[in-house]
């Protein structure tokens, strides 16, 4: 999963984030309400960890803002505010899960993963006449259907996202695997062959090009395959 942290304390950030990795996520660390805000409008992350208290904003307000901006996506609240009221006002503000400080980091584990499959089972992205599919991590055209893995359904996705702009190699890699993951970009490269490989089954239809010293873009065609 790709997982947004907003948390300003350094201790628990660096717990939290590393913990993510060392499990195969892709952790991606703000420290700030506004940071955190910017970084959901992006649409690239499937859980948010959200503190409650922040230097610049009330994580309840912040979710209740993004909430009013569309974002969809699951908010799991960690907070050491741990009263029947704070929780209240947390799923009101329009948070999906509510974890107190101290926390154990397999419960935490646990919580997200439920929320990610929640999402996955929901998402489904589109690019030309293709589709991919959140639950099934199936990449169809009409009939044809390819099951991807775990890493090529993420670095797929980050593609389809951009609907045919180009993605930076840094880019794929914080979203697939996060800032902790301690792989190079050549990895981005290896999977990107990957898929290269597995999508000759749609003929010409879909295409990863690469763009020199940038990254890589989807191309695909207007009309569905004959």
């Amino acid at each position: 999963m790709n997982i947004l942290l907003v948390e300003d304390d350094p201790g628990i950030g660096r717990f939290v984030s590393r913990g993510l990795a060392t499990e195969g996520n892709a952790a991606h660390w703000v420290r700030t309400g506004r940071e955190g805000e910017d970084a959901l409008k992006s649409g690239l992350f499937d859980v948010v960890i959200l503190d409650l208290g922040l230097p610049d904003i009330d994580g309840a307000t912040l979710c209740e803002r993004i909430r009013r901006a569309g974002v969809a996506t699951p908010v799991l609240i960690l907070t050491a505010r741990d009263g029947l009221d704070d929780k209240l006002d947390g799923f009101a503000a329009g948070a999906d899960d509510y974890l107190t400080k101290p926390f154990a980091f397999a419960e935490l584990l646990a919580r997200l993963n439920a929320l990610g499959r929640r999402r996955l089972a929901s998402e489904a992205l589109s690019f030309s006449v293709f589709l991919l599919d959140g639950g099934s991590r199936n990449l169809s055209c009409g009939s044809e259907r390819l099951p991807l893995s775990g890493r090529e359904f993420g670095v797929m996705a980050c593609l389809m996202r951009a609907q045919g702009a180009v993605v930076s190699r840094s880019e794929i890699l914080d979203q697939v695997w996060g800032e902790e993951a301690g792989v190079t970009e050549n990895t981005v490269d290896v999977y990107v062959g990957y898929l290269r490989r597995r999508i000759t089954v749609f003929g010409d239809a879909l295409r990863i090009d690469a763009v020199r010293g940038v990254g890589f873009r989807l191309v695909g065609r207007d009309k569905p395959l004959s």
